[in-house]
This record gives C-alpha cells, structure tokens and sequence, in this order.
C-alpha cells in the first residue's frame, strides 16, 4: 500500500509542476512581446541535418533538436543513449540485449536512420537488433553535437528514416591538443585518449583511442553481457585551395564479449541443456574520402566509404569449453554519394544530390540459395550471400516566399534491385508571426525497404531453455525470411508553435503519423514436441517465427517543450509527449511504447566558479507490453519514475571533473530494465 502511495504522490507532483512550467513558459513569451528592449531567449543554432544545408534551428520547417558538446559535459555522457536522454519525443530506454532503442515519436528503432558525419551506420539488420546497439558504440569524447530530426526524411535520406534522422557530427582537427578522460560505473569502466595534432603545412590530423571494460552482473539474462570494447578513429583534412578541402577517416571497432547462458548439445535427436557461455566477437572498420568545396553559386561535396562489420558468435559448455553452436555474420557496404547547391536569385537555393549503394551480406544466419558449408568442431551450417543494390537522385528548393513565409518542397528518386522504383516527397513551410513566434508545418511520404535478414533468413536457433512443470528443457527457435515483403510505407504530417520571450521558450507540436505495409516477425506455430523430463530428451518446445507485411498503424501525439530561466545560474525546462499509437488492423495499441513520457529538468550553470549540473526526472506512464510469444501473449501496463543527477566541476581550463547518480530513487521496474541505483564518475584532462 506505501508503494501506491508514494507513486501516486510522485504522478501528482510531476503533474503539478509541468502545468506550472507550462504556464510559466507561455506567460513570459506573451509578457516579452510587450518589452521589446530586454534581451531575447533565442535558438540561433544552425542545423544541417534536416536539409542536407545549413539553415537556424529558428527558420528550418523540421522539427529539429541539437545537442551540444556543452549539453554532453553537463550530463556526463558516456554513451550516446545518456547524450540523447533529455530530448523531445526520443525514446533511449533499456531494450534488454545490452543495447538501447533509438525510437522517434513512437516509431520502431530500425525505422530511425543513424549517421555519422552525415555517413549511414552499416550495422545488424533485424528488427529486434537494427540500431539497438549504436547508441553504446560510440566514443563520446570524439562528439561535437549531435542533430536530431523528428519526422520522416525520407525524400533526403533514402530508407529507414520514417522516424526521423539522428546525426552524430565529430570533432574535427583544430588545434594541438592533448586529451585524456577516465569515467567509472556501477557496471563499467571506460578509459580514453585523445591527440589534435593541429595543422602542418595543407594537413590537419586528430585521433583518438578508447576501452570500456564491461562488469559481469549475477543474473544469467540477455542483457548481462561483459568483457571488453575497444574503439579507433582518425580524422584527416588537407587544404587543396581556398575554400577547398579533402577529408579522409578511419574508424575501428573491437568488441570482445561474454554471457552465461545456456548450451544445448545434440546426440541423435536428442538435445541436453548444460551451463554455457556465449562468446560474441564483433569487428568493424570504416573508411573513406570526402572532397567538399564552394565557389560563387554554392557548395557541393563528394564522399565515397566502406564497411565492413564481422560480426562472430560461438557457444561453449563452461564444464569443458567444447563448442556447442555458432553463427558468423559479415556485412559489407559500398556508398557514393554527392550533392550540389545553387544559390538561384535572391529567393531560391536548390540542393542537387545522388546515392549509390551496395550491401552485402554473408551469413550461417540467411538462405539465398547456393551457398557453402562451414563446419566447425563437428557443427555443419550453410553460409549464403545476399546482395542488395540502392541507387536514388533528390532535388530539393529553399524558397523564401515573403519575408514571412519560407518554403521547402523535397522529391527524392529511389530504386532497389529487389523492389525496383520508389518516390518520396516532402513540403515543410515556416511562417514567421513574429521575430519571436512562428508556426511550422511538413507533410511527407517515407518508406523502408526491407533487410537481407528480414527476406533470406533461415536460422535455427538453440541456446535457449523454457520451463516445463519444474523441467527446464530445450526450446528451439526457428526463423523464417520472406522474399515477397514489400517495403513499408508511410505519411507524415506536424503542426507546430513555437516562441520565445526574453527568459522563456515554449514549443507545441502535433504528429500524425500513417503507417502501411509493417513488417513484423510473427510467431506462427508454437509446438510442445515432449514434456519427458530425464535427460537427455528431444525438443521440448519448437517456435516457428515468419516476417511477414501484416500491420497497418496510426501514430499520433503531441509533443511540448518548456523553458524557464531562474535567475542567472537556473534554467527550468520540462518535455513532454503523449502518444496514441494503434494497429489499425485490430485496433489493440502498439506494444513497447509509453502512451505519457514527461521530463522535468533543473540546470544549472555557473561559469564564474566552473559550477554546473542537471537534477531530471523520467517520468514513463501507461506502458503497454506483452508478456510473452505469438497467441500466449498476455497484454499489460506499467508505469515507473526514475530520478537522476549529475554535477560538474572545471578546475581549471585543463582538468574537470564530475560525479553522478542516474535512477537516485532506486525504482525497480523489470519491464523497463530499471535494476536500481547506478553510481557514476570521471576526469576529462587536456595538455
């Protein structure tokens, strides 16, 4: 009963607090339009992600959010989920397989496009694993801001952005510098250096090395991965002329990790569970060139990279190490990409680009047909290869109408060797009421075409075990590819407000979002094939899962930014989203998703004494899950609030330090994977 109590005193007070921020908010900006000679809360950052051009945060159509490196040191950021963890409408929570979704208003992950420096991520490609990793891979000490775009971009960016875009923009060499930082967790440790060698003659270089070094927790589970990551980047530019430059990167990856789980061995048709360790071993290497300039009718750029992400895993009975099952997986990808600007009068500039794409895929994992045999400490499987060709031509134009009314109309051009041609277009207008106040609109087709795992695979899958009265017995997965998916269509449409006072900015937008042709992985038999207990005995459970177009969704909502400063040092700042997100096939709503996300955040800045520090709370309400598999699912609700805090000390202009503690309340909640209080720390010095 004392639980009850003190959630519901928690529900009020959050609520009581963000009508007040709300008010607050609004108040001020209607109160500054009648004192034009105090100083102007304004959003003067510029953004590049959203048009593929410079434009303010002010003036750009999308809804767009920039996180800076100042906003990064204030939260201590290790990863880019902690980076991510106070913006609008994004949700960063926990997934259980040691990663994090990145999902934009309520969109599933693998339909958010992550980039780096404006370069695709070649990554897994699942729905359950697609990005679910990436915001743990990242060296935040290499991170200059990241740019976040809420709404389907797929007239730009081609396939997987009907969520939106996050871009993750990297330091870039500038001056000699050299940078050391050590951060500690309740669950990891991370160590990185970092050296800006500065400019010699046409060349500038920087590059950086980091290790994290994973803590094994008790519980055997998904989520209890440990062991080492190692990661490698380097950074080139070199003056060809003025206004001309050629930059080159190279980035590594190493991940070296283990969990308990559990081995099942095979004699005849007979399988045993025994105590296992899953060995996963994951390389990735980037590489690539990119030639970008300006002359007097505009800028332009050329890039070519590569990837290639070897991604391995094996399992071991921990009695003796003999090997008991393994899987290999290489992905490879091959991009060109252009662009061109035309300042066209005084009204119009146009954006003139192209994308040329190949993935490949090798893998134990899929079934193309043909193929070879691998075979491993008596363990055949058959390894095939998928290809998958992109080609696509954009053209966009920036049209200031009036001096009120801006205007941008986007068409993109895509065709797949698998799903031949598709077009995607995208109008965005702004329309300033004031210099403080202006109105937003976008409206926007987007589509995603479906992976090489969600069309070829064919995997059987063992490690794992299910309960049978008081029996833990072997379950067998099996997971079927479809080639006749159909890539997943979508309309996008937001309205929004939004202005700012002199010590206040406040932005309301609503979302509607149109979803057709869903790709699902669907449970499509679940047979008990013996429920004999002595071991060794054959299959106990066998699940068959199918990818298949099934859903029809509608998501909408509303999102609200707050922000109040408090004097000279506070500032007060509440997000808000409420979500309504529903299968319009059957009229149940989506599962993972919080129909209530509020956050309230407390900064506070003291630059005189090198102070600074964020107290937030998350606040998820109304969360819809299933609790097991295909038609033995039990839909049910949650609800939790965490309580984090972070402080910042500069020392001196070379050494900083802070201290923190993410969920201070210690709130248990097993469906969001909140497992209690996590104590966090660390140094950043520079020579």
């Amino acid at each position: 009963m004392r639980s009850f109590h003190v959630r519901h005193h928690r529900t009020a007070l959050t609520a009581a607090v963000l009508g007040a921020l709300t008010a607050a908010s609004f108040h001020s900006v209607q109160a500054a339009a009648a004192d034009r000679e105090m100083p102007v809360y304004t959003l003067d950052d510029v953004v590049v992600t959203a048009s593929r051009t410079e434009q303010s945060v002010k003036e750009a159509p999308a809804s767009v959010e920039i996180v800076t490196r100042e906003d990064i040191d204030r939260l201590g950021a290790e990863t880019l989920a902690q980076a991510l963890a106070l913006t609008v409408g994004l949700d960063v929570t926990e997934n259980g397989m040691v990663g994090n979704q990145a999902a934009l208003r309520g969109m599933s992950t693998n339909q958010t496009l992550i980039l780096i420096d404006g370069r695709r991520i070649r990554t897994e490609d699942t729905s359950q694993t697609a990005n679910y990793y990436e915001l743990q891979r990242i060296n935040m000490d290499d991170v200059e801001r990241i740019e976040i775009v809420r709404g389907s971009v797929s007239s730009l960016y081609g396939s997987e952005a009907l969520g939106g875009v996050i871009n993750i923009i990297r330091k870039h060499p500038e001056k000699k510098q050299v940078g050391v930082s050590a951060d500690w967790t309740s669950r990891q440790k991370d160590g990185g250096v970092s050296v800006d060698f500065g400019k010699t003659g046409k060349w500038a270089w920087r590059t950086s090395f980091k290790v994290s070094d994973i803590r094994e927790r008790g519980a055997e589970t998904a989520s209890n991965q440990y062991g080492r990551k190692y990661y490698f980047n380097l950074d080139g530019r070199m003056d060809i002329a003025q206004r001309k430059h050629l930059d080159f990167f190279f980035d590594y990856m190493n991940e070296d990790l283990d969990q308990k789980s559990e081995a099942v061995t095979q004699t005849g048709g007979n399988y045993r569970s025994n105590p296992g360790t899953v060995d996963y071993n994951h390389k990735r290497y980037s590489t690539g060139l990119r030639y970008a300039g300006e002359d007097r009718r505009g800028a332009y750029e050329m890039q070519v990279y590569y990837t290639l992400f070897d991604k391995k895993q094996e399992t071991h009975l921990r009695s003796n190490g003999i090997l008991s099952d393994f899987d290999d997986m290489v992905f490879r990808s091959y991009i060109a990409d252009g662009k061109r600007n035309w300042n066209v009068g005084a009204d119009h500039k146009l954006t003139f680009g192209g994308e040329y794409r190949k993935e490949e895929y090798e893998s134990t994992r899929i079934d193309v047909g043909g193929g070879h045999i691998v075979t491993r400490n008596g363990i055949s499987k058959t390894e095939s290869k998928a290809d998958l060709d992109y080609a696509a031509l954009y053209l966009q134009d920036e049209w200031r109408a009036n001096k009120r009314l801006y205007i941008v109309p986007s068409v993109r051009w895509d065709h797949n060797n698998k799903f031949g041609n598709k077009v995607t277009a995208q109008l965005g207008t702004t329309y300033r009421i004031s210099d403080r106040s202006r109105v937003k609109m976008n409206v926007g087709s987007a589509y995603r075409a479906p992976t090489a795992s969600e069309l070829y695979m064919h995997w059987d899958h063992v490690p794992a075990v299910a309960r049978i009265r008081s029996w833990l017995v072997p379950t067998q997965v099996h997971i079927d590819g479809n080639p006749n998916l159909k890539p997943e269509k979508a309309v996008n449409f937001d309205l929004s407000f939004e202005a700012e006072g002199k010590r206040s900015s406040g932005k309301i937008t609503y979302f509607h979002n149109k979803v057709d042709d869903l790709i699902n992985l669907n449970t499509i038999s679940r047979t008990i094939m013996s429920s004999t207990p002595p071991p060794p005995h054959p299959i106990a459970i066998r699940n068959i899962g199918h990818y298949e177009n099934v859903d029809k969704a509608t998501l909408q909502g509303i999102e609200f930014e707050g922000r109040q400063r408090l004097g000279d040092q506070f500032t007060l700042r509440s997000t808000y989203t409420y979500l309504d997100a529903k299968n319009d096939m059957t009229g149940d709503r989506l599962t993972g998703r919080a129909r209530h996300k509020l956050s309230l955040q407390l900064i506070y800045d003291d630059f005189k004494h090198g102070w600074s520090g964020v107290l937030w709370n998350d606040w998820m309400s109304d969360y819809y899950y299933a609790e097991g598999r295909g038609n033995a699912a039990v839909k049910k609700n949650t609800s939790a609030t965490v309580l984090n805090l972070v402080i910042n000390k500069k020392i001196n202009d070379h050494l900083s330090a802070y201290f923190g503690v993410n969920n201070l309340l210690n709130e248990e909640n097993t469906t969001l994977y909140y497992d209690g209080r996590i104590w966090r720390g660390g140094i950043n010095m520079t020579f």
